[in-house]
């Protein structure tokens, strides 16, 4: 069989067939989309095949010829997105989109939309680098929002033409090209000023009123940039010349600097498509400015000569800050003080005029100039008129310098006082001590200077204009080491065996490293020297352990310290003895008032060589009859605890009788026996009740409590006594079993320290004070 086909005007595609004899037409859509027309009309292509043998169906993915490329710029990084127009002809819907890259046959990316809506279309994309970052985006129909396919953070090899193929169900398919270019963002711009310097942050600086050149040179870029300035997000020149194809320049050119370009940026902004972002370099402008004026502000006076006096000027308008000056009559004042105001373009200055008396009547001048903008000199002048009090000053009429003195020398000052009229009265000053000397007299003679005489001295010299004090003149007088106060005598409790801490500070000058201790050791008529290798000393502390072995082992320590002036006169002394329970306060006297608050105030007795405590127990008694026997307790109603005696009690009832009870406590007990003070009560009027009247006798107490009180005595002092004897028998019996190795030992008659690497055994040892609230009075 022969198949011919033709396709009629009438857009029919005519079959012929000589073996059936009969004429076919096929209908044939040769309408065209607005704008557009029918280019060619290709009849369907035949294919026979046989039955059970494999075909194979053509398919011409050729693209098509002459259809223009539409050029979409991209930066790397940044996503893009390729247009592809999917609006259908009139009655026609779109029916599958394919996406390919350059002559690439295969598909970079696929819509589907084969019996669904668009919107339902199924989506597929090559799964290499490229196809992953590939998503087909559908937007309205309307031709002026085409969809596109969106890549997401191009590169550069993702650079090429691609093509959109867009199948319809009833009309010709339609294809896109699109040309995707990478941009190439031309080079940072560079800033010159008018003698090709690169200007990196700050242009300038500049004079106020002269002109001010600057260039832009950018290179490279495509497509061509364009470079333009900008002056505080406003667009100043965007005219620029090209001296090559990759080289452009625009020139900056301001005829006149003012002042409020000062601080301002101006930018020079290259960018070659809007929306890419423009590269840019953008520096400050300086300018030198004028002072626009000077002025001194202090009130015209009289001034005092050899006083201090100060007087301000003030300039502004200039930077950086003008330089101050000041003259007097066509000389320049030295050492004049000049501090710079918050603005930056302000300056106070203050001159403190010590004036003579030869200054008054003559011209004061104060002078602003830009030090950097010759030419901008500004005055202001004023004449002044000077009184005349004295100008002292001490001088040491010793060839021995102030800070060489010893102790024992003698030093000379010699007030010098110049004064019109003359000085009437000198006076002399030790710190803020006045010194008892003669009216007028110059010299101050100190003889046998002590560690007392050190610190400031000056002179007051007064005439009828005022008075004035010289500057100090400071004498600092050198001694030998004395103790510090409260470190004299100190008293140690140990028990034996037990290493307790001698500590001596002294103060001296000069000290620190060149202070020498030593220790020694007093027992009965013997004084021995303690080893250096048992001494370790700090500054102006020197501590030593000691160790009591034997009851003969306590006794006296005295710290010596030595410096370049001399030896200590006098030692510290740190005493050894038996660590003991302590002694009962003294003196305790107690205040009451109508408002229910009391206070009991006692003398510390001796803390027998360790860390006391006091305690205050108050007991209630309720009646006369049952006030508490000797040896009978009662149950305390408050207890109040201090690390001296004295305490202050309160919400005590007004009419009850109270019972108050002092003692002392240490690691080693209490004190024996307590202070006991009954009949107490709080009454309206204010009385002072006291544990001893001035004969000696108790005071102000209950008739009932002295015979409570004598037979306590005698109990507590029978059973102190007692204790002693035994504690005397336990040493003395310990004493003579005791045999301390000599090998391990070192020995000084009788004082013991540990030998090297080794800690002596303690018989007993030290407990921690430890308060608690016994309750019920145990």
């Amino acid at each position: 069989m022969v198949n011919t086909s033709t396709c009629s005007s009438a857009g029919r595609l005519r079959w012929c067939g000589q073996c059936l004899g009969v004429d076919v037409e096929l209908p044939c859509d040769l309408s065209a989309p607005n704008g557009d027309k029918v280019n060619m009309c290709r009849p369907a292509e035949v294919v026979w095949a046989v039955s059970g043998v494999d075909v194979e169906l053509p398919c011409d993915l050729s693209a098509p010829k002459g259809v223009p490329a539409e050029v979409v710029w991209a930066v790397p990084g940044v996503d893009v997105e390729l247009p592809c127009d999917l609006s259908a002809p009139k009655g026609d819907k779109v029916n599958m989109v394919l996406w390919f890259r350059d002559a690439t046959g295969i598909p970079l990316y696929s819509l589907d939309a084969r019996g669904r809506a668009l919107s339902d279309a199924i989506h597929w994309a090559n799964t290499d680098e490229q196809g992953k970052r590939c998503h087909f985006v559908i937007k309205s129909s309307d031709p002026r929002h085409r969809s596109a396919l969106k890549i997401t953070k191009v590169v550069h090899s993702d650079e090429g033409v691609f093509r959109c193929r867009v199948d319809f169900f009833n009309s010709p398919t339609r294809n896109f090209r699109v040309n995707l270019t990478m941009i190439e963002p031309p080079t940072t711009p560079q800033i010159m000023d008018i003698e090709g310097n690169e200007v990196m942050a700050v242009a300038g600086p500049y004079l106020e009123g002269y002109d001010m050149h600057l260039s832009c040179h950018v290179s490279g870029g495509r497509p061509r940039p364009v470079v333009s300035w900008w002056h505080e997000g406003q667009l100043v020149d965007d005219v620029s010349e090209s001296l090559s194809n990759s080289y452009i320049i625009n020139r900056l050119f301001v005829s006149t600097v003012v002042r409020s370009l000062k601080g301002t940026y101006f930018e020079c902004r290259a960018h070659s498509i809007p929306s890419a972002p423009p590269v840019s370099r953008k520096v400050a402008v300086d300018v030198y400015l004028k002072p626009i004026k000077v002025k001194i502000v202090s009130p015209p006076e009289m001034l005092s000569a050899g006083k201090s006096k100060q007087v301000m000027c003030e300039s502004t308008g200039s930077f950086p800050p003008a330089r101050i000056s000041w003259w007097l009559d066509g000389e320049t004042i030295r050492n004049a003080a000049i501090t710079t105001g918050s603005s930056e373009n302000s300056t106070t200055s203050t001159l403190t005029l010590r004036p003579d008396a030869g200054d008054d009547g003559k011209e004061l001048v104060c002078r602003a100039e830009n030090p950097k903008f010759h030419g901008t000199i500004i005055e202001d002048r004023r004449y002044i008129r000077v009184a005349y009090p004295p100008v002292v000053s001490i001088s040491l009429g010793s060839s021995v310098g102030a800070s060489m003195l010893r102790e024992g020398d003698s030093v000379t000052l010699n007030c010098d006082a110049r004064a019109f009229p003359e000085a009437e009265r000198i006076t002399w000053y030790h710190g803020t001590v006045k010194l008892p000397r003669e009216e007028g007299g110059r010299v101050l003679e100190l003889r046998k200077l002590s560690r007392a005489s050190s610190g400031d001295y000056v002179c007051v010299a007064a005439n009828s204009e005022g008075a004035t004090r010289s500057p100090p003149i400071y004498l600092a007088v050198q001694y030998a080491p004395v103790c510090r106060p409260g470190s004299e005598n100190v008293v140690v409790g140990a028990l034996r065996h037990e290493t307790v801490l001698a500590r001596c500070e002294v103060l001296a000058d000069p000290g620190g490293d060149t202070l020498r201790f030593s220790w020694t050791y007093s027992k009965a008529k013997d004084v021995l020297p303690v080893p250096a290798t048992r001494i370790s000393s700090h500054g102006h502390v020197s501590l030593l352990n000691y160790t009591p072995v034997v009851e003969s082992d306590f006794g006296t320590l005295a710290c010596w310290a030595s410096n370049p002036v001399g030896r200590q006169l006098k030692p510290c002394l740190v005493h050894i003895m038996h660590a003991k329970s302590p002694d009962p306060p003294r003196d305790c006297g107690v205040h009451n008032s109508s408002a229910g608050r009391l206070e009991v105030v006692c003398t510390a007795g001796s803390d027998g060589g360790l860390p006391q405590h006091f305690v205050l127990e108050v007991r209630e008694t309720d009646r006369p009859s049952d006030q508490a026997q000797p040896g009978a307790r009662i149950a305390p109603l408050y207890r109040d605890l201090g690390s001296v005696p004295r305490f202050l009690l309160h919400s005590l009832e007004p009419g009850a009788e109270y019972q108050l009870l002092i003692y002392a406590k240490n690691a080693m007990g209490v004190s024996e026996p307590p202070v006991l003070i009954q009949g107490v009560r709080v009454s309206i009027s204010m009385e002072r009740l006291t544990g001893k009247g001035a004969n000696g006798e108790l005071a102000t107490i209950a008739a009932d409590y002295m015979p409570d009180l004598l037979v306590t005595g005698l109990l507590v002092g029978a059973a102190v006594i007692l204790v002693c004897v035994l504690l005397v028998a336990i040493v003395t019996v310990l004493s003579c079993r005791s045999k301390p190795d000599s090998g391990q030992q070192f020995r000084l008659n009788n004082m013991s320290y540990p030998g090297p690497g080794e800690h002596l055994r303690r018989e007993k040892r030290r407990s921690r004070v430890s308060v608690q609230d016994e309750g019920g009075g145990d």
